[in-house]
């Protein structure tokens, strides 16, 4: 049995009052006091501090723009956006083209904004009218125009809706369908993401599918080529070669894969023309920039500026007007071509242009036999048909570059694009990668080392 063990007394300890309030009430006062300003700095006070609301725009149009008190805010696809409380001047833009104007209150809620954002959803009221009709077609028609030079796509590079938010377009103005406008759309897809685009474009359109995705998945057909051509012989005339008036096939390959349908054989006619012997020379084109000083290489600047060259405008080029230079011109633009041109035929008294694809094809069909110029001072003494068409530079053509306007079918399915198509190939290519069919694409404002151009003269 265990000894009890006896305490020793202790002196009990008394809480004294503080003012005759009881120390329990104290605490419970500070308790208080806690909690409240843990509710005050949790629950009220980033009310206070950071007013306003998230707002989300609405419109059945696709990618309205949203400016705030003359900034940009973005965009009405799928985003809110913070906007502090006050009243706000907003401004709704569709495709360059403001749709609506309105003075707007956003209010000021307190109580748990960092715990519960406040929302609030703006619908955006507009007129339909034709100057916003043709801004939103020209937008569709660019913005295709401009994707369909991305071929491939991955999680870096993503292709945004264009046939559908076009399609959303329609429907929300209640317009039927322009088939031309579409068509050349259509004739620009070079993708299997731009395809299925296309393809829900449709279903919201409740319209027929045109052709089939197995131009973007099937196997590549190279074998499925053909390249006997049907030569026309010219008539020599100076240093122009004359081709009378042609029916023909342009293109070689027989089936639908793309990009191979860029040469993809169609039936194709010609009025009679006349075409140059070689390309615009190096002294041809000093001669042009003596008279034109603008297009000279200290005010390449300027050019740039308006968009008619880039920066390797006559880089490595030296002009000259004493010295008889018969070297393609090169590192010039397509809009340095058509200055060219537009000198020249005032100057000669002729109207001079460049060659459609079409009539290039028929001349260089001509010229097959001929071997491949692989330098700039090439010379070939056979003077029956334009010489150096395969080899020395690519040459410009008046042809746009639109992806599938052979596959389709379309004559309308020319657009003004930025591209155009350059034929022939250059020295530096060799004469088993390149022919009479090869298709090249450049922009309009390029310029590069290896494209030059030749006359045609209409008959």
């Amino acid at each position: 049995m265990r000894k009890k063990i006896e305490l020793p007394e202790v002196e009990p300890v008394h809480l004294n009052s503080f003012h005759g309030i009881r120390p329990g009430i104290i605490i419970l006062t500070i308790l208080i006091v806690a909690i409240l300003l843990i509710f005050f700095l949790l629950f009220m006070l980033p009310g206070i501090i950071n007013g306003g609301k998230y707002v989300s725009f609405k419109s059945n149009l696709s990618n309205v723009g949203v400016y705030l008190d003359g900034t940009y805010l973005g965009s009405t696809e799928g985003s809110r956006y913070f906007i502090p409380s006050g009243e706000h001047d907003f401004r709704y833009v569709k495709d360059g083209i403001t749709i609506s104007e309105e003075k707007r209150e956003i209010g000021h809620p307190i109580f748990f904004t960092l715990f519960f954002h406040r929302g609030e959803d703006i619908e955006i009221a507009y007129t339909a009218d034709e100057e916003l009709e043709k801004a939103i077609d020209e937008t569709f028609l660019n913005s295709v125009s401009s994707w369909s030079k991305v071929t491939s796509f991955n999680s870096v590079t993503h292709l945004p809706p264009l046939f559908s938010a076009y399609a959303k377009d329609i429907l929300a103005l209640n317009r039927e369908l322009e088939t031309d406008l579409w068509r050349k759309a259509v004739a620009h897809i070079s993708s299997k993401e731009m395809y299925d685009d296309y393809s829900a474009a449709c279903s919201l359109l409740n319209i027929e599918v045109e052709f089939s995705d197995s131009y973007f998945t099937a196997e590549d057909d190279n074998d499925n080529v053909n390249r006997n051509h049907t030569a026309v012989a010219p008539q020599k005339d100076g240093n122009y070669y004359i081709y009378p008036a042609s029916t023909f096939e342009m293109g070689s390959y027989l089936g639908n894969k793309y990009p191979l349908t860029n040469e993809k054989r169609i039936e194709v006619s010609t009025e009679s023309f006349a075409i140059a012997d070689r390309p615009v020379s190096e002294y041809d084109y000093a001669l042009f920039v003596n008279e034109n000083p603008s297009w000279s290489l200290s005010n390449k600047e300027n050019l740039i500026k308006e968009g008619l060259v880039d920066e390797n405008y006559l880089s490595g080029i030296s002009l000259s007007t004493s010295y008889v230079s018969i070297r393609p011109i090169r590192n010039i633009s397509y809009y340095a071509a058509l200055a060219y041109i537009d000198w020249v035929s005032e100057k000669d008294g002729v109207s001079y242009r460049l060659p459609t694809e079409e009539e290039w094809s028929l001349a260089a069909y001509s010229a097959e036999n001929k071997r491949y110029a692989t330098n700039l001072n090439w010379m070939d003494m056979d003077e029956s048909t334009p010489d150096m068409m395969l080899g020395g530079v690519w040459e410009y053509t008046s042809s746009s570059y639109v992806p599938l306007s052979r596959t389709l079918g379309y004559d309308n399915a020319e657009l003004e694009n930025d591209d155009v198509v350059i034929k022939g190939g250059s020295y530096i290519n060799s004469a088993e990668s390149v022919n009479a069919d090869t298709v090249g694409l450049i922009a309009k404002a390029r310029c590069s080392d290896y494209v030059g151009f030749r006359l045609v003269r209409n008959e």
